[in-house]
């Protein structure tokens, strides 16, 4: 069932809804679905018109027929006017306009920060992002949570598809993702739970839907960071100090993609966390944008990039990933999302405000 609400309750509604959590996020994206549908049955109500209409010429009472006629003339046009690019359509792009700003206005919140107070000579963390979707609406997303005052959980995943079915799974898993916090420091077990709860959510679903997702947990005090995976690529780790890139690899912490196989047990891995060390988490949009020609970037070509770049500040490294990407692709537009996150180790003091 679809939920359809005034679109002037939605124009105002993000100043409360986003900070209420992610019920919002779902409702104006079930909204935006319901209101595709409703665009459908108009045009088909359109169709019924014009062939009422046809019929009425036939009429032999001029009189009643008159009226009949003037009667539908009025009913088709309203008919016509609410289902023009004028009405219905303008309100669509409106509505589908708001749910990427909903969409982008979580994504691009403030990071935690990791603790939340720093001192000389501790570890801290930095996190940077870089957020393309391929449409209005993207199936990728992460978050990063804070789970205790010298640990965060990053979480990154690819929801199968594009669009808004596929924004409205993101939204659900958002929902699992904090209602399962409290166990998010042990990351196999974290996955699995969150494994679970989509896949009891997904049941009731006409059509199979998945994520491939990475759960990626630095705790900042033991210097050590665990992590699972559900079916997707494993992130970079750039060892700066020694000037050497690895890739973030456990035989036990594979798993199934999310929502495929609701007893799947994920396992887990571990990896000591150095000062300098930044790890490179990402979806496969990244490395299977492809330029005119067909070729895609490629695993290889993203590794060159980080090596080139690997002793600039992570912010600057993105920034180069990215410009490296377009320069690739030219014209050739994006058929995928892509989500880049970072998260850097450092004992660097945190930097001041820009002014």
């Amino acid at each position: 069932m679809f939920i359809h609400l005034p679109i002037a309750f939605w124009r105002e509604a993000p100043a409360w809804i986003l900070p209420a959590g992610f019920g919002g996020i779902l409702l104006v994206l079930a909204y935006l679905l319901g209101r595709m549908r409703t665009l459908k049955r108009n045009r088909s109500l359109i169709e019924a018109g014009q062939w009422t209409l046809e019929k009425v010429q036939g009429l032999t009472d001029a009189s009643h027929g008159k009226l009949l006629r003037q009667a539908l003339d009025r009913w088709y046009a309203a008919l016509r006017d609410a289902a023009s690019g004028e009405t219905l359509e303008q309100e669509l792009k409106a509505d589908i306009a708001l749910a990427r700003d909903f969409q982008m206005a979580y994504i691009n919140r403030p990071y935690p920060r990791i603790p939340e107070h720093h001192y000389p000579n501790r570890l801290r963390l930095e996190f940077h992002h870089w957020y393309q979707p391929a449409l209005a609406l993207g199936g990728d997303f992460f978050d990063i949570m804070e789970l205790a005052p010298d640990t965060a959980g990053v979480f990154i995943a690819d929801v199968m598809g594009h669009g808004a079915r596929s924004a409205l799974i993101t939204a659900i898993l958002r929902t699992i993702l904090r209602e399962s916090k409290s166990q998010g420091r042990n990351a196999p077990h974290f996955m699995t739970e969150v494994n679970r709860s989509l896949c009891e959510i997904m049941s009731s679903f006409p059509q199979p839907l998945f994520a491939s997702a990475y759960y990626f947990v630095p705790d900042v005090t033991s210097r050590m960071a665990t992590f699972s995976a559900a079916g997707h690529p494993p992130p970079f780790h750039l060892h700066r100090p020694l000037n050497r890139i690895t890739r973030l690899s456990s035989a036990g912490a594979h798993g199934a993609a999310l929502g495929i196989l609701p007893e799947e047990t994920y396992g887990g891995g571990h990896v000591r966390l150095q000062d300098g060390d930044t790890f490179l988490l990402f979806t496969d949009g990244l490395y299977e944008a492809s330029n005119h020609l067909g070729e895609e970037f490629g695993l290889s070509r993203l590794q060159e990039i980080l090596r080139a770049h690997m002793h600039a500040p992570t912010s600057q490294l993105l920034d180069e990933l990215r410009k490296a990407l377009f320069a690739f692709t030219g014209d050739t537009p994006l058929v995928d999302d892509i989500c880049v996150v970072t998260v850097t180790v450092t004992t660097k003091p945190v930097p001041e405000p820009q002014p």
